[in-house]
């Protein structure tokens, strides 16, 4: 009893912990902000949305210091969606009133209306919200101010929850509970590693050309969820994302009644934590963390050091719901039913795995989609996370392409850059390795990997042969693809990691050499070189 009292512990206290730290950063916009008249479009997709709407565009056209234009695409709506807008644009020229063209095959109806409205765009900024949210005056404005002060791509926020209904009170306020508690900010920050995309699809603010490259909505586009897809394209294309609390920027009314939270939430599972890779991970996470301990104390004839343990742990999973109440204006009655709304939480998703089993389709404002997704933030990243999140290497030797064994061991004497990729992304190698290698030299080591495992004996010579006509540098050929599992790469890209003396993986990149993502990363080895 005593070792379960310590297992529970622990799995209340490492996000108890994070939690605390991350209060700290998960931080409002700064509202002595100089930045002010900026260009944006707020883009906002509509359909059925009668009851929002008219809110919406007010709040919009209500902000102060900037340079506007609000485009409401009205996405097939069969209520007065449409008149209202039009109603409203006649009165207020920066306006505009657009209809979606017809749902391509493949794509969710929202990712197709973001994507539509992002290409009727004129200004430099894109601010994408939901019908039911609504702007605080100054909202636009530091929203900007943080963008630019975080130097980030992307940037999201979860805006005040309205709730009314038990189930909303319940449910929704386990939002910044998963946020905060799973999702290491400081690594977030650090790079661009998608392994920690988060963001809230109801208020996101972008830099339009990263938008494009990244490929945006259209990179996503079979997903239902845009709040980790989203910062994960943009990530995945070597730029920062970044999060900040929008508790007094916005506010939103997400479900209406039981029956909505508990269909929004099916519908949004299947990609995040309903997923098979994984719904067992999380459930004995939270299960053992967050619900055990309360059951315990609950069950007479447990040991006085038992007890003591248990009640510890019980404490670490309140505090963070309480601080969250106190931080974002949440009900008490949902902080101190914490054990309740993650069973809950948690028979939602298993009810959305077993139906995506069956291959029933999830359905959402009159549309069926065979592929359910997760809106339910980053619950989908609190096991890639724990997954992905930085490691340290284990020691290891090769042969290169010139036969000759190279060793990579610790500790070393300087900074390691490590490349590695498959055959298909070895391409992108050359312009991640040359500008590392003219402007550091010999204060870094280059060392390259390559994943080789694919290749069938008979062809490993040849293959050989064309590294040595290929690459001047030296790369270690891993003919079985066992060294190069425990980097944890993405297939098909290069893939490249600053490694620390004692072989701690600080940061890494993946995909081309971008622009953006050199930048990136000759500023992070000039860091980490100081």
């Amino acid at each position: 009893m005593i070792v379960l009292a310590a297992i529970a512990l622990l799995f209340a206290s490492v996000p108890c912990v994070l939690f605390l730290r991350n209060l700290r950063l998960y931080s409002a916009p700064n509202t002595a902000s100089h930045t002010s008249h900026e260009s944006i479009s707020v883009l906002i997709p509509a359909r059925n949305e009668e009851a929002n709407i008219a809110r919406a565009v007010s709040s919009v056209l209500a902000n102060r210091d900037v340079k506007l234009e609000l485009i409401v695409l009205d996405d097939h709506s069969t209520d007065r969606t449409a008149e209202l807008v039009h109603e409203l644009a006649r009165h207020d020229s920066r306006v505009r009133l657009e209809t979606a063209p017809p749902l391509p095959a493949g794509w969710c109806g929202k990712q197709h209306a973001c994507s539509v409205l992002a290409h009727l765009a004129r200004h430099p900024w894109l601010v994408f919200m939901d019908a039911d949210v609504r702007l605080a005056p100054d909202a636009l404005r530091r929203m900007v101010s943080f963008t630019v002060e975080k130097d980030a791509a992307l940037a999201s926020g979860v805006p005040y929850q309205e709730m009314i209904t038990f189930c909303e009170k319940l449910l929704l306020p386990l939002i910044h509970f998963v946020l905060l508690g799973f999702l290491p900010f400081s690594r977030m920050r650090r790079g661009t590693d998608s392994a920690y995309a988060a963001g809230c699809g109801q208020l996101f603010i972008a830099r339009s050309n990263a938008y494009r490259t990244s490929g945006g909505h259209a990179a996503i586009k079979t997903s239902l969820h845009d709040g980790i897809k989203l910062p994960e394209a943009f990530r995945v294309a070597g730029f920062r994302t970044d999060l900040f609390d929008a508790t007094d920027l916005a506010s939103c009314r997400m479900y209406r009644s039981g029956r909505e939270v508990m269909a929004g939430l099916s519908k949004n599972a299947t990609e995040g934590l309903a997923s098979a890779r994984r719904i067992g991970p999380a459930t004995l996470l939270l299960l053992l963390g967050q619900v055990l301990p309360f059951m315990m104390l609950c069950l007479p004839g447990i040991s006085a050091p038992a007890r003591v343990v248990f009640s510890v742990a019980a404490l670490c999973a309140w505090l963070p719901r309480f601080l969250a109440a106190n931080r974002f204006q949440q009900p008490l009655l949902s902080a101190a039913l914490h054990p309740v709304g993650v069973v809950a939480l948690l028979a939602i998703q298993w009810i959305a795995f077993f139906r995506s089993l069956a291959g029933r389709p999830a359905t959402w404002r009159g549309r069926s989609y065979a592929k359910a997704a997760a809106i339910f933030l980053v619950l989908a990243s609190l096991a890639t996370a724990a997954t992905n999140a930085p490691h340290r290497l284990h020691a290891f030797e090769l042969k290169d392409q010139y036969e000759q064994m190279r060793r990579f061991d610790f500790p070393k004497t300087n900074l390691s850059f490590v490349v590695v990729a498959d055959q298909k992304g070895s391409d992108q190698l050359p312009k991640w390795i040359q500008p590392v290698h003219d402007r550091f030299g010999p204060r870094i080591d280059i060392d390259g990997v390559a994943d080789m495992s694919p290749v069938p004996a008979p062809l490993r010579g040849l293959v050989r042969r064309s590294f040595l006509k290929q690459s001047s540098y030296p790369v270690m050929l891993d003919w079985e693809g066992a060294v190069v599992k425990q980097f944890r790469p993405r297939p098909n890209v290069a893939n490249v990691y600053l490694v620390a003396k004692d072989g701690t993986v600080l940061e890494n990149w993946s995909g081309p050499a971008t622009s953006e993502q050199l930048k990136q990363l000759l500023a992070a080895l000039e860091r980490h070189l100081r």
